[in-house]
């Protein structure tokens, strides 16, 4: 409830568009509704100086409203970053290529984080493949994986792995927030 709040003020303060009272309770029934019950696993950190930016997609429908979401933390838990958009109509293994391709960008936008090593988490073992195949991946989105292969290779210390839903909860959160946020007026 209170992440869709947030959702709800930011697209007002942010955006510029009007959020009723009436049209943040909606949202709000509509992300409780489409709540999963799921298993957490607990975050395990990184070691030293090393990031995790854990990311997601989330569909509501093959093809339907998508979002995508993430957060970037040190070794502490410190949030470093998070994002969570609505991105429009799509289907979940897609999504999930611009997940971890919003991740890259962000990293690589980043002075900051240069030469820092920084492992990207997606719960998508599909998604995951196809940026680590040699081969193409998916059609529709060939030029996100050739970004995401070639901002590893110029930025050196960052990896992409596939880890379980359950370890990815947070992530997962903001996903489905932006999903929540799409044809909502």
């Amino acid at each position: 409830m209170a992440w869709t709040t947030w959702g709800s003020r930011n697209q007002s303060v942010f955006r510029g568009e009007e959020v009723t009272v009436s049209q943040a309770s909606d949202r709000v029934r509509i992300c409780a509704c489409s709540r999963k019950q799921q298993k957490v696993e607990a975050w395990i950190p990184p070691l030293g100086d090393d990031l995790k930016f854990n990311v997601d997609g989330s569909a509501l429908g093959k093809p339907g409203p998508v979002g995508i979401g993430g957060v970037l933390r040190d070794s502490n838990g410190k949030v470093l970053c998070l994002f969570s958009f609505s991105i429009g109509l799509n289907d979940s293994n897609e999504v999930e290529i611009l997940a971890i391709h919003k991740a890259c960008d962000l990293c690589i936008s980043n002075p900051l984080l240069r030469g820092r090593n920084i492992e990207i988490i997606s719960d998508s073992k599909t998604a995951v493949s196809w940026i680590k195949n040699d081969g193409v991946g998916n059609l529709k989105h060939v030029k996100e994986i050739y970004d995401i292969r070639s901002n590893m290779d110029i930025f050196g210390g960052m990896v992409i792995s596939h880890h379980s839903r359950a370890s990815n909860f947070f992530a997962d959160n903001l996903a489905e927030i932006g999903s929540c946020m799409r044809g909502i007026s």
